[in-house]
């Protein structure tokens, strides 16, 4: 290291001030909020004051909340015992309540403008091992807040080293514009006029239209930073992880930490020559991770372990294509690889039908059918008629056109084992809310563009928007995941109520179908398709301002597109197989493909594949779901894997199928290692192999 990168200086993108906390490990902690493992199966504490909780306040809820949304809190599914803050792993024995006592330290990443302000934060825990450090960077998934990843992070906690998490400019950024309050870093909030450029978010108007004439017209309209900034934030995912690193190395070295006086400088002690730096993630962390691995120049990153990360790979030239194989089922190039608002925009329109027969109940597995004492609809018999109406379906019955839907998602490229789990997804609306807020972000849309018609606001039934509650507005920066629906922000259909807008929920076609909006539905996906049909091959191609819109958000996906070019960085990609949202054909299994094209023998990528397993673990504790296993418990054992490849050289694990046995197959009231979750190259697995242009995926059980 050259003398002068020795002097710890602090990065010159870190903007405004550095907030410090240290927290005891019993009244309050890094991991739990100080409520430990029990505590966080609990509801969080109410703010004394709902409608203005204090930082503290929030920072509690928010780690309670956040952890809550990843995790399968179940004791029968391995919480406390073989996953969580007091569970015992490879490396480490965390105290018996699993609180970690330690330093918080949260700043703004910005480039003078503060119309940036992505948050970081860097937690070092009291016993970080100096002798042998190491850092764990956990950027948040989904669109959540700076904690979103806490239930990542807890595993460098827990082996003693720092984590630097990074909202990665998405999240929670809530600006009301009927109130004009907006949040600050802690999740505060005040007025516009009050906060200025500490603001996590300010929305802008746009030339022609300014917020306040928007909100005359469109009034108790939200705003959320990820799809409103108009700076497409995915596009500067690597780096902000890599900003993330440099911000958690001059942390680790000021004087009160681990850097060494020397004179009126302070010298660097925890450097990149003697450190472990693990990048993870979940979902768009994980994509955040694999994208800052390709971008890293300076090798800041040694190793990469991700969980069904959102990533969008290239294609390649024709000449340079490959296949996909599953057992007997071939899925060519023409079909893999699909950018996520090309899939979620074709979900957008046939879920809902697909999902429109199948009645589901929380508590209650899908997988066994009926609930026995009734449930809700997972879908919409409107949205079937207004496609048959549309010419968009054949089938004249109902039970006609849900089989037809179906047909169509998975002649589209998804796997039959993930139709069941995306009927949950479709009653909690995530395809819904998608495909609006990435078209917002990939276009760089203004909250007034009012893309596709669509908004964001509260609203009761099927009333118009009315004002956001004042302690709904405090508690979104917890309770969010920054995409609405969510913590009771509703997707608005704009032409709703006579053009006073309606939940989307509750559209009416001009036929009297309520058909969720299929209208907005539509318009998104001809964004997608850049026609007026549902596919590239139908319809006509669009012109005027719909043509516009098509070029910006094809700009904004290009720019998100990942290289597959890892560096020769160890990486460890899991991802389960029947994950309804990041399908494994557009996803992992696509950018394995990829990463084997561009980097052949200097790979070291390891692509493990989960059985019985999704994207949204805590569906399975909703629902109580026992025909699934919990993700998060491979994510952990991986990480286990890296640790122990980066400090003592043991071997990467092989690409390979996990044959998991869900605890409805083999009885018993807890999952254990022993019967239901095979090790990570363990006997029973099955090799995945790439070669002659075609990745090889087993069906596994029997390794066909």
């Amino acid at each position: 290291m050259a003398a002068a990168d020795r002097i710890n200086t602090l990065p010159s993108f870190v903007s405004g001030s550095i907030t410090i906390h240290y927290y005891d490990g019993l009244s309050d902690d890094l991991l739990t909020a100080g409520v430990g493992q029990d505590g966080l199966m609990d509801a969080p504490p109410t703010a004394t004051d709902p409608e203005n909780p204090t930082p503290a306040e929030i920072r509690r809820a928010t780690i309670i909340n956040q952890y809550k949304a990843l995790v399968d809190l179940r004791p029968k599914a391995g919480y406390g015992t073989l996953y969580g803050p007091a569970a015992p792993d490879r490396f480490s024995t965390p105290s018996s309540d699993g609180k970690v006592a330690g330093k918080e330290y949260i700043a703004y990443a910005d480039d003078g403008s503060g119309q940036k302000n992505v948050t970081m934060m860097v937690q070092i825990p009291d016993n970080f091992d100096r002798a042998n450090p190491c850092i764990l960077v956990a950027p948040s998934p989904g669109s959540r807040g700076v904690y979103g990843a806490i239930a990542v992070g807890e595993w460098g906690l827990k082996n003693r080293c720092a984590v630097v998490y990074t909202d990665k400019g998405t999240g929670i950024g809530l600006h009301d514009l009927n109130t004009d309050t907006v949040n600050r870093i802690d999740g505060t909030r005040g007025t516009v006029a009050e906060v200025g450029t500490d603001a996590n978010f300010i929305a802008q108007g746009t030339a022609e239209i300014g917020l306040a004439t928007y909100n005359a017209r469109y009034p108790f309209r939200l705003a959320y930073k990820h799809a409103h900034s108009q700076q497409n934030p995915e596009a500067n995912w690597g780096r902000d992880v890599l900003n993330a690193i440099k911000f958690a190395y001059y942390i680790l070295n000021i004087a009160e930490n681990f850097g060494l006086v020397s004179g009126s400088e302070v010298l660097r002690t925890i450097t990149p020559e003697n450190t472990i730096v693990i990048a993870s993630g979940i979902s768009n962390g994980g994509a955040a991770s694999l994208r800052a691995a390709e971008q890293d120049e300076r090798g800041l990153i040694n190793g990469v372990v991700v969980s069904e990360p959102n990533i969008n790979p290239r294609q390649l030239p024709e000449k340079q294509e490959f296949s996909l194989k599953q057992g007997n089922k071939i899925y060519p190039n023409s079909v893999h690889g699909k950018p996520l608002f090309e899939s979620i925009t074709y979900y957008n329109i046939y879920q809902p039908c697909a999902s429109a027969g199948t009645e589901i109940a929380f508590g209650w597995d899908p997988a066994k059918g009926k609930p026995e004492n009734g449930g809700f609809l997972a879908g919409s018999p409107g949205r079937c008629t207004a496609l048959r109406d549309a010419g968009l379906l054949n089938g004249n019955t109902l039970e006609e056109q849900i089989a037809e839907s179906q047909k169509l998602l998975n002649d589209f490229g998804t796997l039959e084992s993930t139709n069941i789990i995306a009927h949950l997804y479709n009653a909690a609306f995530v395809y819904a809310a998608i495909a609006p807020f990435y078209g917002n972000a990939y276009g760089r849309f203004s909250v007034v563009d009012n893309l596709c018609g669509y908004s964001y606001a509260y609203s009761d039934g099927s009333n118009p928007p009315s004002a956001k509650p004042n302690a709904d507005l405090a508690n979104d920066f917890s309770s969010s995941n920054g995409i609405p629906p969510s913590a009771r922000t509703n997707l608005i259909n704009n032409f709703g109520n006579n053009g006073a807008g309606v939940n989307f929920r509750y559209s009416v076609d001009a036929n009297n179908n309520l058909d969720e909006y299929l209208q907005g539905a539509l318009c998104l996906r001809q964004l997608a398709t850049g026609t007026t049909g549902v596919t590239t091959d139908t319809g006509t191609s669009l012109s005027g301002e719909a043509a516009n819109y098509c070029d910006r958000i094809q700009a904004g996906i290009e720019e998100i597109l990942a290289s597959g070019n890892l560096q020769g960085k160890p990486t460890i990609i899991i991802h389960g197989r029947d994950d309804a949202l990041l399908h494994v054909n557009f996803t992992s299994r696509s950018y394995y493909g990829l990463n084997q094209k561009i980097e052949g023998e200097n790979s070291q990528l390891a692509y493990i594949e989960v059985l019985h397993a999704h994207h949204l673990d805590a569906l399975n504790q909703a629902f109580d779901i026992d025909t699934q296993i919990p993700l998060h418990y491979y994510l952990g054992k991986a990480l286990d894997r890296m640790y122990d490849h980066l400090k003592n050289g043991t071997p990467l694990p092989k690409s390979q199928v996990i044959p998991t046995k869900p605890l409805a197959s083999t009885g018993g009231t807890q999952l254990t290692i022993e019967k239901n979750l095979p090790d990570i190259d363990s006997d029973v697995t099955c090799t995945i192999a790439f070669s002659d242009n075609v990745l090889h995926i087993p069906e596994c059980g029997s390794c066909s």
